[in-house]
């Protein structure tokens, strides 16, 4: 099995300005991806985990040119995306995608359950009535 990756991303960078003051000029920029590198190989699964904002979905964005990064490189079956004009990147896009993870499905059914029961617990308390004397 040759040792080329199926997705090469090499030094990846997406930083978006921050404009301010009266000519709306640069006044700062906000690294959402910053160096960010690795090899995935055919038959590989990657997940990206972070918290919340940290990059993951810039990230896959960044990667599928759905918005340009920074700097960086990514090769995708041996072809340069960051250098593809917008037919090229077209026609390889039907190869890639992005499978964002539904919140609902990724909690963990223990959770789930136990705030479940302890909503049912609370609501049947409350609708009781009060044991007369």
């Amino acid at each position: 099995m040759p040792d080329t990756a199926l997705l090469r991303v090499k030094n990846l960078k997406k930083y978006f300005p921050i404009r301010g003051g009266l000519f709306s000029r640069e006044v700062a920029r906000v690294h959402a991806v910053d160096d960010v590198t690795f090899d995935l190989m055919k038959g590989e699964t990657l997940g990206l985990v972070g918290e919340s904002g940290c990059g993951k979905s810039t990230t896959g964005r960044c990667i599928l040119r759905l918005i340009e990064p920074t700097a960086g490189e990514v090769w995708f079956d041996d072809k340069n995306v960051t250098t593809l004009d917008k037919r090229s990147l077209r026609h390889l896009r039907r190869d890639m995608q992005i499978i964002f993870q539904d919140p609902s499905v990724s909690t963990p059914t223990t959770c789930a359950a136990t705030r479940t029961s302890s909503r049912a617990a609370s609501a049947s308390a409350s609708a009781s009535p009060a044991p007369s004397r």
